[in-house]
């Protein structure tokens, strides 16, 4: 197999695994797949997307919260194509970073 054949065949080997709802142990243990591999492929692939959707056209800026915000309201509100993402004060960044990277699939 070509290299670019390989990358098509692990690629569509992660759209089932998604369309599955399965975990990824269970998954490749039903196919005798190595899950540390496939995880690495997966890894790959999400690592493509997020670099991607934020690539032409798109600024990444920083933005800070005034401190007279109230805790009740979203400090920032993020939005991914059609989805709306509030934030706020305290927020998780890994939990953000990982929303945003599935929004964006």
């Amino acid at each position: 197999m070509s290299r670019e054949e390989v990358r098509n065949h692990w690629r569509s080997l992660v759209k089932e695994f998604r369309d599955s709802g399965e975990t990824a142990a269970a998954w490749c243990r039903e196919r005798n797949l190595d899950v540390k591999q496939f995880r690495r492929w997966t890894r790959k692939f999400d690592k493509e997307t997020f670099t991607n959707a934020t690539a032409p056209g798109v600024k990444l800026v920083s933005v800070q919260a005034e401190n007279s915000v109230e805790e009740t309201e979203p400090a920032l509100v993020v939005h991914v194509g059609a989805a709306s993402v509030e934030v706020h004060n305290g927020f998780n960044p890994l939990l953000l970073k990982q929303v945003v990277q599935a929004l964006a699939e």
